[in-house]
């Protein structure tokens, strides 16, 4: 008998006691996605989407913005790509400037000494 409560136990929703409303909240909600992702949305609805920035503003872009950023991505090396994220996920200003210049990782002479 106790094997067969255990199993309806595992099938019932688990729900936090602590909300009144009863719903549980997402903790994701407040994030930024990934800015490559929602490169990848826009192109997906012909450049009808809203970017969100880090900053908290929306912006649409363009399709010509949206395809040379993802295509410069695409062709740059993994520490110049993770630099590219980090400022064109700041604002729309960072976004620009990722997208017109070349952006150099921060990197330290002495960590590659060997």
């Amino acid at each position: 008998m106790k094997i067969f409560e255990v199993l309806e136990a595992k099938k019932r929703p688990v729900t936090d006691m602590d909300d009144e409303d009863g719903q549980v909240q997402d903790a994701d909600q407040d994030k930024v996605p990934h800015i490559l992702m929602q490169l990848r949305k826009a192109i997906d609805v012909d450049g009808n989407y809203e970017f969100k920035f880090k900053d908290g503003s929306k912006h649409k872009l363009d399709m010509d913005s949206i395809v040379a950023f993802i295509k410069k991505y695409m062709t740059a090396k993994p520490l110049d790509k993770e630099a590219m994220q980090n400022q064109a996920i700041e604002n729309l200003e960072g976004f620009m400037s990722a997208l017109e210049k070349d952006v150099q990782p921060n990197m330290n002479k002495e960590r590659f000494n060997w």
